[in-house]
Order: C-alpha cells, then sequence, then structure tokens
C-alpha cells in the first residue's frame, strides 16, 4: 500500500478512529493490529519477515539482560553479552546481505569469471525484497546494541516489541528509531487533541505537495535524460543532473512528512530526519541535516566505536610522530572509520557499483576536507576572505550543492561509466541558446515547466523560512479559521490539480522505498 494513495488515507483515517475510540491502555493494540494488517496487505513474506526479526531480536535483548542480572563477574558478563550480540548481528546482517546484495556479488563473481575465460553463469535468487527490512533491521539492531551499552532496559512484552520494530508510518521509509524514543511514545496513552490532528494534517499535506507536484513532476525530465543520455546535449544533461538532486530530496523528505503527519495525529513525533540539507555549507554539514536517523546511526554505533577502538588509538600513536603538518596527524584515527562509514551508507542505499563509489566518494570529500582544513583557513587569511560574508556562504552552500549532485548523478545514471560520461558532457558541451525549446525535448511541456519553477520557489521560501527558525505550522495554526482553511484548501487543491499521477491514478513510488 503507498503512501500516497487513497486506500493509505482511508486506511489511516480507520486507524485514527479505532484508536481514539478504545480505551487508552489498549491504544497500542491498535496499532500493532495496524502495523501487521500494514505488512500483511503487502504480502504474507512481509510479514514473516518482521514477525521473524521481532522473535529473534526480543529473545536477544532478553538474553542480553539475563546474562547483565546473572553473570558472576563484569568480565565474564561483558563477554558473554558481547557473544549474544555478535550472534544476533550476523543472523540479522547475514539475512539482509543475502537478501539484498546475494545477486549483486554473485553476478559480478561471475563477469570476473567470465573476463578470465571461465564460462559461469551468476545464481540468482529471484525475491522481492520484503517492506521496510532495511529500516526495521538496523532498528532491531540498535535496540541490542543499547542494551548491550545499558542505555536501556530490555522490553518485558513480546507484543509491545513487536510494535516497536512494526509500526506502520515508518515501514516504507523510516525513520530508523531508537527505543528510548519511539518505544516509550507507543507505551504512553495518548488523548485526542484537536492541534495533534490539524498539525499532523498539514504535515502531511506539506509532504503530498513536495511529493506529488515536485518530486514526480521533476521524475520526468530527469527519467528521460538519464534512460537515453546519449539523446541529449550537455546543457539538458546538466539540467537533469541538477534537477534529480532536487527530486530525490523533495520525494524523501515528502515521504517523511506523510510519515511523521501520520504518527502526528495519534500523538507520537517520529524524529525529524531532514533539516534542509542544501543549505549545508559542506558536505559532513549536508550529511548533518540529510537522512539524519541513517547517519546518527551510522555515527553511534560504527564511527564511534571504530574510531575509539585499540585499532585506532596505535594508529594515532603512530601517526602523531609522523604527520604533524596540519594535525594530519591528530586526525588520521578519523580516516579509516569516515571510509568505513561511508562505504556502509553507500551500500545500504543499493547494491549497484554507483552507491558504493557515491560512499567513498563522499568520504573522499570528507577526509580531505579534514585534512586541508588548516590549509584553508591560511588560504582564506591570504586572500582576505571575509568568511562570514553572506556571499561567501551562499558560494559555500552552491559549492556543496554542486558536489552532492555530481555523487547522485553516479546513483541514479545506468551504470558508473555513464553517469561520468554524463557528467563529462555536461561540463564540455554547455549551450543556452533556444535551451527552452531544448527543455521541452525533456519529457515536460511549458505549462508543466512553469508549474515547477513556482512549486520550487514556494519549496525555497518556506525552506528558508523554516532554517531561519520561523515555525510555519505554528504560524497558520494562530490564524484565523478563514485564513487557515484558505491555506488548508489551497494545499489539498495543487496536490489533486497538479499532482502527477500514474495509471489507475496512483502517485509514483518512493525512490526510498526500493532502498
Amino acid at each position: 500500500m503507498s503512501i500516497v494513495s487513497i486506500e493509505f488515507l482511508i486506511f489511516i483515517a480507520a486507524v485514527l478512529l479505532a484508536y481514539y475510540l478504545v480505551p487508552g491502555k489498549i491504544q497500542w493494540i491498535v496499532l500493532l493490529l495496524a502495523s501487521y494488517c500494514f505488512y500483511f496487505l503487502a504480502g504474507v513474506l512481509p510479514l514473516l519477515f518482521v514477525m521473524a526479526t521481532t522473535a529473534l531480536v526480543y529473545g536477544s535483548g532478553r538474553r542480553l539482560e539475563k546474562i547483565k542480572d546473572e553473570a558472576a563477574s563484569k568480565k565474564e558478563a561483558k563477554a558473554g553479552m558481547k557473544k549474544t550480540l555478535v550472534i544476533t548481528m550476523v543472523m540479522i546482517f547475514g539475512t539482509l546481505l543475502v537478501l539484498k546484495y546475494f545477486n549483486f556479488v554473485a553476478d559480478n563473481i561471475s563477469g570476473i569469471l567470465n573476463m578470465f575465460s571461465y564460462s559461469s553463469e551468476a545464481p540468482l535468487i529471484n525475491i522481492i525484497l520484503p517492506l521496510g527490512i532495511s529500516f526495521y533491521m538496523f532498528q532491531a539492531i540498535g535496540y541490542c546494541i543499547d542494551i548491550y551499552r545499558g542505555k536501556i532496559k530490555a522490553e518485558q512484552n513480546i507484543l509491545r516489541f513487536a510494535l516497536f520494530i512494526s509500526f506502520f508510518p515508518q515501514a516504507i521509509q523510516g525513520p530508523i528509531s531508537r527505543y528510548d524514543n519511539l518505544g516509550t511514545q507507543l507505551r504512553e496513552v495518548h488523548r485526542f487533541s484537536y492541534e495533534n490532528l490539524t498539525f499532523g494534517a498539514q504535515l502531511m499535506v506539506w509532504g503530498f505537495v513536495k511529493k506529488m507536484v515536485i518530486a514526480d513532476r521533476l521524475a520526468i525530465p530527469v527519467s528521460t535524460v538519464f534512460d537515453n543520455y546519449q539523446d541529449f546535449d550537455g546543457t539538458q544533461i546538466f539540467i537533469a543532473i541538477v534537477l534529480y538532486a532536487l527530486q530525490i530530496y523533495a520525494d524523501f523528505s515528502g515521504g517523511i512528512d506523510i510519515i511523521r503527519g501520520a504518527a502526528e495525529c495519534m500523538g507520537i513525533r517520529l524524529i525529524e530526519n531532514f533539516q534542509r540539507p542544501y543549505f549545508g555549507d559542506s558536505v559532513a554539514e549536508y550529511w548533518r541535516r540529510w537522512h539524519i536517523s541513517l547517519t546518527s546511526w551510522m555515527r553511534d554505533y560504527v564511527f564511534y566505536p571504530l574510531a575509539l577502538s585499540k585499532m585506532s588509538s596505535r594508529i594515532g600513536k603512530w601517526s602523531r610522530n609522523r604527520f604533524k603538518a596540519w594535525n594530519i596527524g591528530k586526525q588520521m584515527p578519523s580516516y579509516i572509520p569516515t571510509f568505513v562509514t561511508f562505504f556502509l551508507i553507500g551500500i545500504w542505499h543499493g547494491a549497484g557499483w554507483g552507491f558504493i563509489v557515491f560512499g567513498l566518494y563522499n568520504a573522499t570529500i570528507i577526509t580531505l576536507s579534514m585534512m586541508f582544513t588548516e590549509g584553508f583557513r591560511i588560504v582564506n587569511e591570504a586572500l582576505h576572505i571575509n568568511v562570514k560574508n553572506p556571499c561567501w556562504k551562499a558560494w559555500q552552500i552552491i559549492r556543496t550543492f554542486a558536489i552532492m549532485a555530481i555523487g547522485k548523478c553516479l546513483t541514479r545514471a545506468v551504470s558508473v561509466g555513464a553517469g561520468l560520461a554524463m557528467l563529462k558532457e555536461s561540463i564540455h558541451v554547455f549551450n543556452f541558446h533556444g535551451l527552452l525549446g531544448r527543455a521541452c525535448d525533456m519529457g515536460l511541456d511549458l505549462d508543466n515547466w512553469l508549474i515547477l519553477a513556482l512549486a520550487l520557489i514556494l519549496f525555497f521560501i518556506v525552506s528558508v523560512m523554516q532554517e531561519r527558525g520561523i515555525n510555519l505550522r505554528k504560524k497558520i495554526a494562530e490564524q484565523i479559521l478563514p485564513v487557515r482553511w484558505v491555506i488548508y484548501m489551497a494545499g489539498i487543491l495543487a496536490i489533486i490539480i497538479f499532482g502527477v499521477y500514474g495509471p489507475g491514478y496512483e502517485a509514483a513510488s518512493f525512490i526510498y522505498r526500493g532502498f
């Protein structure tokens, strides 16, 4: 069931009605039944996978707590808990690796063997990736690690834990929640609140606008050019690369807004997953704002453990004695964790060389920026550059957007080679002559380009206001009733009139649904 379908709206309405009609102490049961129903509607396999993950991780969590309570010493407890955690992680990640990456690995091994004249056909498996598996498996592992670290206590009730793993609004594209945040909220009683309902509905409407009016309209010229890039000139390719960077942001953040809005209608606050990443003035800042639940997960469970490990400590001692220029020696212990983290971020997004290159590309840029921070400072001082000047800030934002657009191009192109060819063409063959006519060859007519331009301007204005700390939802709620309803109806009519619909009047599927 797509979250931008009439069926989903009917489903949400029915869940909300039941949720607020039943006694507060059993509201969580309504959500659990609704969540399992949501998975079942996607197929029996997704439901079985989420149930199996729930049973495994619940048992592991209880086992971790039992070892901690019954061990004769802290050393014995740590050893036993580590063993249980490792086994759980191997089972969870092993399943994910087989389902998501087996075909990719097998196909590449087959290709290498064929290069050396060993005829080999890849033993591919035909299985559709279960709904939400990349999200709830990371969520499950985070839960076990938090118990191991003593941050949280294991949930005693398996059904309550099942709700934490399967909570349906976040099934399709996250966010990746932590138990100490979401688990606590799911236990609480939530009384009906007009404010929660209206604020949640506002967020959902804005999410639908971003997804159906902006992202799905952007998808038309993006797909037209990327899928047949040889038929287009460098200017059209350049435009498509920029538009894809905007499309994936509007698509993913729009979906998250719908999800967070639906949860807020129930009084549940899911973590914010985006904070206007294209206003970031560096690649590192971009990643602090983009897909926050994933990047914070990688930071807490991958980067920090590696950076604080004995191996990193030994590298640090060695490097400080040999590389003293610009603090490179002190920074070197963080270089390897950075590459590992972004390699994992890359392959998390998909089984393909484009995603691997994308991850390593980001790691390289962040590492180089750390390495030459002092050098950049010296150059800026020598050139008398005022780094606090708004023009300099704007340049940094544009530069960061360009860097990220290049990386995203490699993930969207049919291959890494095709992506590099597109980037080369966009730089070498750039021509503004007759651009308006050539833009209409990219799948949109002038009317749709105008709608898209106006929608993007609105998106930009809203983002600027939010960046300045203006709470637009609160501002709207403070207006008199007629003004509020004019704004609400304008948003709804924009979706109905200007939304892009596929066959059967369904919106296009989300990009991140495939991740």
